[in-house]
């Protein structure tokens, strides 16, 4: 299970995504706003303001980003389930898709649309990019192994 290099980029996949929880995805700023947005709220700094955005639409990445990190974790210890791992891997690649999708054309359109402000993408919003790097080589690895063990089967 250790041994493997799929394991190793698994477990990349869910560190970076649990620190996806603590870094910033990006800052809109106005003349008048100041906003960030993290994975589970939007950061409203501008002295006196009253715009507020509610939990509800940054659920729906809250959600995304605690799935990718459940199902990298629970691919990491079916390690004798090749076949499913594959199909478990192709789902977290579905669900770092939409985080980017999300992160760079759903919110920043819904933030600009009500406070006319300029996105700038922190660190944070790059990561989703990096799990679907990720998650792609650990698909190429997995599908080699399998490979590798149905090319051994016809040997016997």
């Amino acid at each position: 299970m250790i041994q493997r290099i799929q394991t190793l980029f698994l477990a990349l996949t869910a560190i970076i995504s649990i620190a996806m929880f603590f870094t910033p995805l990006a800052t809109f700023f106005s003349d008048f706003y100041y906003l960030r947005l993290y994975l589970y709220k939007f950061e409203n700094t501008t002295p006196g303001s009253d715009l507020q955005f509610s939990f509800i639409t940054i659920l729906p990445m809250l959600v995304l980003n605690a799935a990718l990190v459940v199902i990298t974790v629970y691919t990491i210890f079916k390690f004798k389930n090749r076949i499913l791992q594959i199909r478990l891997v192709r789902f977290a690649m579905l669900l770092s898709m939409l985080l980017i999708v999300g992160i760079f054309l759903l919110y920043p359109n819904v933030v600009i649309k009500q406070t006319d402000a300029v996105s700038e993408f922190n660190i944070g919003a790059y990561i989703p990019i990096l799990n679907l790097l990720f998650l792609f080589l650990v698909n190429q690895y997995i599908t080699k192994d399998e490979r590798l063990i149905r090319s051994m089967d016809r040997l016997r």
